[in-house]
């Protein structure tokens, strides 16, 4: 199980890295090397001046909207499987940190668009992450392992 764990853990960050710094779509891009600290604005500002009708465009800003929250849902989950981390605050606390580094690193290494929306982003995957185990996987799992002892004490009391 150990193994299977540092696996998709493994697998998770080496694709995060890809992603974030190496994608394909990042080579032909020319940003302004600033950074955004003001939050939210600049998306609300983007999709105000969305041209519908360029569907390229349309599809970059939901591809970057919803997948920075796709990106980071599997951190929460890792987090709590691998990590043992159970409290949201040290999701959230981990998160932030992981994510500012990466904007950091955009910036420095001129990769991408250092941006504050990303950070807000990726926090809300990792925290859906967190509460899609929490509530949904782990619950599940849980009724899976009750329901299988039971139906073992059922077995055994029919043995004797």
């Amino acid at each position: 199980m150990k193994f299977f764990k540092f696996g998709y853990s493994s697998a998770y960050f080496l694709l995060l890295n890809y992603l974030v710094f190496f994608a394909r779509r990042r080579r032909n891009h020319h940003f302004n090397y600033e950074i955004n600290f003001v939050p939210i604005k600049y998306s609300i500002h983007t999709f105000l001046t969305l041209n519908a009708n360029d569907n390229f465009e349309v599809y970059n800003f939901y591809l970057n909207l919803f997948g920075n929250i796709l990106l980071f849902l599997p951190f929460g989950i890792i987090l709590i499987t691998v990590f043992n981390v159970h409290k949201l605050k040290w999701i959230i606390l981990s998160t932030i940190i992981l994510s500012s580094c990466i904007e950091v690193l955009q910036y420095l290494f001129q990769v991408g668009l250092a941006d504050i929306d990303d950070v807000v982003l990726n926090l809300s995957g990792a925290v859906l992450g967190f509460y899609l185990y929490k509530k949904i996987i782990q619950v599940k799992f849980v009724q899976g392992l009750r329901k299988q002892i039971k139906n073992k004490e059922k077995a055994s009391l029919y043995k004797t």
